[in-house]
């Protein structure tokens, strides 16, 4: 083997060392989010595809739902599409996340090399990001980790871009930050994209005459690694806005700050009480872990003396974690009013951003200690240390890391219940209803998993209209018939109960009331009786409704329905089916009805009519994504 590949083969084999044992030991399992969200997205989507079908709509949570709009299904990110093709299993996720922490070593080793020229200092840095305690920490966080993997490629290939083949090296951190951007979690794209801004601050006050180059650079990558992604980012932006995230407001609302105490994770793993089973520390255990070594602070101290990594590594480090111990420190107030941190609430998770500050300056101090004493066999003993340390305390000891149990005795037993209880067996055009986020059924995302309709879900974007209706349920249960709900999770009696007269999929309402706007629609929905009445807008013109107007569905699948009807007269027919833009009716415009549900008119007569869900944005922002592709690839091939 090469002696240049010695470094990268024994990164190489310390994560495969971390991930092994939850990568092959079935008596260990994914847990949390993982369980709970991305693997059943991930095997949904897979699914799908190899049943020919791309699922841009899902008919299971929330009523239906604009599934590859969520940014955190990563349906468009590429490092996904061998795992969609052989299928997502829970033991697949770790392979995902193992790559990704491979990805996350190899780009922080290649940074520090070129910043520090030496081999030791930059495998130290390596192992110190992408073993560190955000990785072990956020391992139910897939997208997290995903996202957080290409940081240190954008910065290397930043950097490289600075000193020669500065179009070249513009499109290759163009690729890196829209791979970035594909994975989906919009906090660390931000806090990526933050670090790419300190980055350049520090190289523009290094060399203040180049300042336009520096930050031209920077925004370069920045917006073709956007435009790359705009596949994924043009329909996430249209779910975002029309989802209950645009009600978020940072400033007023934070969750997950550091407290100081916290620092002290990173000498101390069990702090907190992690590994003794007696956890005290703030509520989300995922979010307070920052150890990365016991040597990392003594060495980072030392590299302080370093100045080619100084300013770029503390511009990491410290207005960082200024910022992410919230409110009370001050700097958040200011950065949280700024466009993008004003939709974050939970600081804390910017700490992969500080992470690869102190793997840098840990990194340069093992370079100073061993240009003052010169033992060949001082490097590789502290990465031997190194090695050992972080493998006990960030893998195999470590319950944040995976679940010391089999994925079957957590969740398949409760999944199981399901069919048991005859969840999956609904009548047709008809949904489960219980409460949110209640894990008697195993994965929250167990819908996806058994293919059930429900009028609950799991995520961070349900639709704010949707949600609207879910709040108004609460003060009028009657309008859990409008949602056509067959069955529900009794939670006082711990059963299943039918529910009486459903409200058909499709319907004509007797009686149309109209509204003027969203708000009016909202404070009226709990008065609504849907067996007869419907909330239209106002600018809807129905001269007369048929009372004895029928509609039956004759073809359903996800995002398509063929119904027929018959009608005397034009008139409005209701499918209590999720309101979201990119509905289309063959017989005319989709509007809201009842708040959250859909409505089309139908003319007078007999027929069919095709209810259809077409992406607004996707053949946009795949235009967009192709062109910048082939001009990224052009340029890495010519320059």
């Amino acid at each position: 083997m090469p002696k240049k590949l010695y470094a990268p083969a024994f990164l190489l084999a310390v994560t495969l060392l971390c991930y092994w044992t939850p990568m092959t030991n079935g008596d260990t399992s994914i847990q949390w989010d993982a369980a709970d969200q991305f693997q059943p997205t991930q095997n949904y989507i897979s699914t799908e595809l190899h049943q020919g079908r791309i699922p841009f709509w899902t008919p299971f949570p929330w009523a239906g739902y604009p599934l590859l709009a969520d940014p955190q299904a990563g349906a468009w990110y590429p490092l996904n599409w061998p795992f969609f093709l052989v299928g997502v299993l829970p033991h697949t996720l770790v392979v995902e996340h193992w790559l990704h922490a491979l990805l996350a070593c190899l780009g922080a080793y290649f940074l520090a090399l070129r910043l520090l020229r030496r081999t030791d200092a930059a495998v130290l840095t390596g192992l110190c990001y992408g073993l560190s305690g955000f990785f072990a920490g956020h391992s139910s966080h897939t997208v997290m980790l995903q996202c957080a993997a290409w940081m240190p490629w954008i910065l290397l290939a930043f950097s490289r871009a600075l000193e020669s083949r500065p179009l070249r090296y513009i499109a290759l951190g163009a690729l890196a930050a829209g791979a970035m951007i594909l994975g989906g979690h919009f906090q660390t794209i931000l806090y990526g994209f933050l670090a790419l801004g300190l980055f350049a601050v520090a190289y523009a006050v290094a060399a203040p005459k180049r300042w336009i180059a520096i930050f031209g650079t920077a925004l370069a990558i920045a917006v073709m690694g956007t435009f790359l992604s705009a596949v994924a980012t043009l329909p996430g932006l249209e779910l975002t806005v029309n989802s209950v995230r645009t009600s978020l407001h940072a400033v007023d609302r934070t969750e997950g700050v550091i407290p100081p105490a916290a620092l002290s994770t990173m000498m101390s793993p069990n702090f907190y009480g992690i590994f003794s089973g007696q956890y005290h520390g703030p509520e989300d255990i995922t979010q307070f872990y920052f150890y990365a070594g016991f040597l990392l602070v003594p060495l980072a101290i030392a590299g302080l003396w370093t100045r080619a990594i100084r300013w770029p590594a503390l511009l990491l480090v410290i207005p960082t974690i200024w910022y992410a111990m919230g409110q009370s420190a001050g700097l958040y107030l200011l950065i949280a009013r700024l466009p993008g941190f004003s939709s974050v609430r939970a600081p804390v998770n910017i700490w992969f951003v500080p992470s690869l500050g102190l793997a840098l300056l840990a990194g340069a101090g093992l370079q100073r200690v061993g240009e003052r004493w010169k033992f060949k066999w001082l490097g590789p003993a502290v990465l031997l240390v190194f090695a050992c340390d972080l493998f006990y305390w960030n893998s195999a000891a470590n319950p944040l890391a995976y679940a010391r149990q089999s994925y079957e005795s957590l969740y398949g037993d409760k999944e199981d219940l399901v069919h048991r209880a005859g969840i999956d067996a609904l009548p047709p055009l008809t949904r489960f209803d219980a409460p949110e986020h209640l894990p008697v059924f195993g994965p929250l995302s167990h819908y996806l998993d058994r293919r059930i309709e429900t009028d609950y879900g799991y995520g961070p974007l349900m639709l704010s209209r949707y949600s609207d209706y879910v709040q108004a349920m609460r003060i009028s249960p009657g309008l859990r018939r409008g949602l056509g709900i067959s069955r529900s999770l009794d939670v006082q009696i711990g059963a299943i109960r039918a529910e009486a007269d459903p409200v058909a999929r499709a319907s004509f309402p007797k009686e149309l009331i109209a509204v003027h706007d969203g708000e009016e629609s909202r404070q009226k929905l709990p008065t609504v009786d849907q067996t007869r009445q419907a909330l239209v807008p106002a600018d809807i013109a129905i001269a007369a409704q048929d009372p004895g107007a029928t509609a039956e569905v004759r073809e359903y699948t996800p995002g398509h329905y063929r119904i027929h009807y018959r009608a005397a007269t034009p008139s409005l027919l209701r499918i209590s089916n999720a309101y979201f833009p990119g509905w289309a009716s063959s017989s005319g415009k989709v509007f809201p009805v009842d708040h959250a549900l859909m409505g089309t008119i139908v003319p007078a007569g007999e027929g069919d009519i095709s209810v259809d869900f077409h992406s607004t944005y996707f053949w946009i922002g795949a235009g967009l994504t192709l062109l910048a592709l082939l001009l990224c690839l052009g340029v890495v091939a010519t320059r």
